[in-house]
């Protein structure tokens, strides 16, 4: 399993869409798929494996951290108060205007990772011949991001039936402090069976990019949450992640999930690690936001049918190359809390639960399977 640097570099990337009988067996998943390399690895006979397996290791890493981080704050973590005080339906209608201005732009939002997915850091691992692990089926992960009280009542009354009738189990995030816990709620989604963890400390984007000693104490803070359900994940709210927030996540937790596989617009355009597959930042676990985001492809303007079928293509690319696939609902009326999105969600889960290529698995149980492999990989 990779495990990653702090270090980039920026050099000019091609689209290439590869033939499988230029590929090795290894990376022959990646055939017809458009991916994004260095425009120095593209001889004219468009045969990757011309280059060292050396020259691929140091191109996965670059591609992976390229545009892994979100380093300059967006607008809503510059107001001089909380963009949460703009009220939630009027947010929603802000993004949705700007979406579909953006969905006429796509090129421009989405010349690196390609959208809706983009697995080219992958394949350069693969190229590299680099280990990773295999799983016999492929991981599914459901999450929630949990903003709001109403986000809460509406994961126990209308989401979670949905997953346990299919023997899931979802991971939930929680802001900590910016609105009045349920713990009654709370106490029976973890004695349920379903993951808790920690998202952010106020939702006002602001966490990222504050000086060091007052990221330690707000996350410090949102750890309190975590020792009374014994959290062991975090995901940054609005996917808004620094360096240094990952840096000092790895004192808390031991995985984050807020870095997209490919982020599109959201939260600012080009942001995303192409890569489906667990990765470590030090002792810190990522697992990669792998599949399209329910308010991205909202805002975007998809209906709730299409959305189900950008879903399942991604998730059948995600299984072909060896990855997770890691979807991130809202369960707030506006975004997947009603009834098209949820019948939508539905549709999709009964879909997953009846393909023997995939199964459902929460963050949490997946760390403990990596981890045993790697250790057991580590013995012999």
């Amino acid at each position: 399993m990779t495990r990653a640097k702090f270090a980039m570099t920026e050099v000019a990337l091609a689209t290439v869409r590869l033939d499988s009988t230029r590929l090795p067996l290894r990376a022959q998943w990646a055939d017809g798929l458009a991916v994004k390399v260095p425009a120095g690895l593209l001889p004219r006979t468009g045969n990757p494996s011309e280059f060292d397996e050396s020259v691929w290791r140091k191109t996965a890493d670059e591609l992976r951290l390229r545009a892994a981080f979100t380093p300059a704050p967006p607008i809503s973590a510059r107001m001089p108060v909380s963009y949460q005080t703009v009220p939630a339906p009027a947010r929603r209608m802000i993004a949705g205007v700007i979406g579909r201005v953006q969905r006429m732009r796509q090129e421009s939002w989405s010349s690196y990772p390609g959208w809706p997915i983009d697995l080219s850091a992958d394949l350069a691992a693969d190229l590299a011949n680099q280990p990773s692990i295999r799983f016999q089926r492929t991981p599914l992960l459901l999450s929630h991001d949990i903003d709001s009280l109403e986000g809460l009542h509406n994961l126990a009354r209308m989401f979670l039936p949905i997953e346990e009738r299919v023997a899931a189990r979802s991971a939930n995030y929680i802001v900590p402090c910016a609105w009045p816990l349920d713990h009654a709620i709370l106490a029976d989604i973890e004695q349920r069976g379903h993951e808790i963890g920690v998202h952010g400390y106020n939702h006002a984007n602001r966490t990222p990019f504050v000086a060091a000693a007052e990221r330690q104490e707000r996350l410090a803070s949102g750890y309190a949450l975590s020792k009374r359900y014994k959290i062991a994940g975090y995901r940054a709210p609005s996917l808004l992640r620094t360096k240094e927030l990952l840096t000092d996540l790895g004192r808390f937790y031991r995985y984050d999930s807020s870095i997209p596989t490919s982020g599109g617009a959201f939260p600012v355009p080009n942001n995303g690690c192409a890569s489906a597959r667990p990765w470590q930042l030090g002792s810190l676990w990522e697992i990669p936001l792998s599949m399209p985001r329910d308010g991205s492809l909202k805002f975007l303007g998809h209906s709730p049918n299409k959305i189900g079928q950008i879903w399942r293509h991604c998730a059948e690319i995600i299984s072909r190359s060896g990855g997770i696939a890691c979807l991130l609902t809202h369960c707030e009326s506006g975004f997947s809390g009603n009834v098209p999105m949820l019948h939508v969600y539905r549709e999709f889960l009964e879909s997953i639960a009846n393909d023997s290529r995939f199964e459902f698995v929460r963050p949490v149980d997946l760390l403990d399977r990596i981890e045993t492999a790697e250790g057991a990989r580590a013995v012999h």
